[in-house]
């Protein structure tokens, strides 16, 4: 094709959905956003549906030619949202929920319809910047010093696996191969996952034993380190909890810390749950000693009322960040940044990074960091009450007192004379039927061996009537549970 034939063939933009759709289209998904956000308390929890259901559902082949937006909205709304568990319903305790503010969802708007990319300097300065901003709010929440510097990440597990890179690129090539990494039994499993994608051998990852309030003691961890020195291996780095997953649990910081320099040995965080808890002085005197670590792990889309993805991490010794990641290819020779000038890319994994730092931003200038401080300090109160209600029932026990927002507990009806293997049964199936009641989901872990149940606490929506509604539901259902005949309960 000759030069003015493409000239005329590409003198117009391709085509696109006009300005009347456009606006349509956001007004469909401005009022489903708004029912949904509205409905939320009073809409079931959710469905889990099994995969040959689904297929029969939702695959198909890739359409040809375009289907109205109101059908595929249509769609979205009456195959795909009834068919998933909503973790910002109120009554969603299970894991750790993610528990949005609805500036956050403005936020996560924004950042798409901008799309800026926010991997250099060059390209997004005063995005760059607003996530300097933010990070430097979250390095002041945790006493943190100015020289630290950090990355906003999709999630607590890689922002795990970045400081272990950190952490390893101190180390010479012959060193690595015989470093230890020293982890708590009750540890976020990431952790082992980022030891495997950075390359150590499953004998490099040392778990160490927690005491009876199962937390990382000093003493144990100096025995293992002892063991390994002895052994002609490398102590290396250490990943404590701020805010175990299980139990809420925070390994005492400080004196941790303070064993890990003078032994040399990286300290790492893992806070990705527990770190709002700073915001408040209980907390805050929970975490006494994070501001020491070498690393910290953080998420925002947990106890910080963010969508889905906002995880961070912060490097005490900042310029550590850049000398592990930093590199310059020639087609990248136009983005090296002047002095004072950040490429988050020098700084974390990824080259293309959406602008996660705006709905962080947006949120705390729209309400303040007063109601993130009245959020965590309402979701301790949560705790309490749920422990007391507990108690005050009489069918369950206390396995872990509340420790931040984390209330772990056992059903035990009384009288019962079966097994713990049998009552590990009944709360297992206790959580399934309550699941598919649609009101409430809670998991469970194992302490001690033995099953438990959890509530974590960070959602604004709870209330103490929901609290009052899923112990009253756990009753009922065990109680039916114990009753039916076509129940395996082993040992009942």
């Amino acid at each position: 094709m000759d030069w003015e034939s493409l000239r005329q063939q590409l003198a117009k933009p391709h085509a696109h959905p006009s300005d009347t759709e456009r606006l349509e289209w956001a007004g469909d998904v401005l009022d489903w956003t708004l029912r949904h956000f509205r409905s939320l308390p009073e809409q079931p929890i959710g469905h889990y549906v099994e995969r040959a259901t689904l297929d029969r559902l939702l695959h198909e082949p890739a359409p040809e030619m375009g289907q109205p937006f109101a059908e595929v909205l249509s769609q979205f709304e009456t195959k795909v949202t009834p068919n998933a568990f909503r973790t910002n319903h109120p009554r969603f305790l299970a894991f750790v929920p993610g528990a949005l503010s609805f500036p956050s969802i403005m936020g996560e708007w924004l950042c798409a319809a901008a799309n800026f990319f926010c991997g250099v300097w060059l390209e997004a300065s005063a995005p760059t910047q607003v996530e300097l901003t933010v990070l430097d709010w979250f390095k002041s929440l945790l006493g943190y010093p100015a020289e630290a510097r950090g990355i906003l990440t999709s999630g607590g597990s890689e922002a795990n696996l970045t400081a272990l890179v950190v952490a390893r690129n101190r180390l010479s090539f012959p060193d690595r191969a015989r470093s230890v990494l020293y982890v708590s039994e009750q540890r976020h499993w990431s952790n082992d996952r980022a030891a495997n994608v950075i390359g150590l051998h499953p004998s490099q990852i040392r778990p160490v034993a927690v005491d009876s309030h199962y937390r990382l003691t000093v003493d144990a961890l100096a025995g293992a380190v002892q063991a390994d020195r002895e052994a002609g291996r490398m102590p290396w780095a250490v990943v404590a909890n701020g805010g175990g997953i299980s139990t809420g649990m925070v390994d005492p910081l400080r004196p941790l810390s303070h064993y890990c320099r003078s032994e040399n040995l990286w300290f790492h965080v893992d806070a990705a749950y527990g770190w709002s808890a700073a915001l408040i002085p209980e907390g805050a005197g929970a975490l006494d000693g994070i501001s020491e670590a070498d690393s910290i792990t953080f998420d925002p889309h947990k106890w910080f009322a963010q969508t889905f993805e906002a995880g961070g991490l912060l490097i005490r010794e900042g310029r550590l960040l850049s000398e592990a990641f930093a590199q310059r290819p020639d087609y990248m020779q136009d983005v090296a940044p002047e002095e004072e000038e950040v490429n988050f890319c020098d700084h974390g994994l990824a080259l293309t990074r959406r602008f996660r730092a705006l709905k962080i931003w947006l949120s705390v200038k729209v309400l303040g960091l007063a109601w993130f401080r009245e959020l965590v300090e309402r979701c301790f109160r949560l705790a309490d009450f749920a422990q007391q209600t507990l108690e005050r029932s009489g069918d369950f026990e206390i396995v872990c007192p509340g420790r931040l927002s984390i209330v772990c507990l056992r059903y035990r009806p009384a009288h019962w004379s079966g097994s713990d293997e049998a009552l590990d049964e009944l709360n297992l199936q206790m959580l399934e039927k309550l699941r598919k009641t649609g009101r409430a989901f809670l998991s469970s872990t194992k302490l001690g061996g033995r099953v438990v149940v959890r509530m974590c606490f960070i959602n604004w929506r709870t209330t103490s009537g929901d609290v009052e509604e899923i112990v009253s539901l756990l009753r009922e259902i065990g109680s039916k549970l114990l009753k039916s005949p076509g129940t395996a309960v082993p040992g009942r």
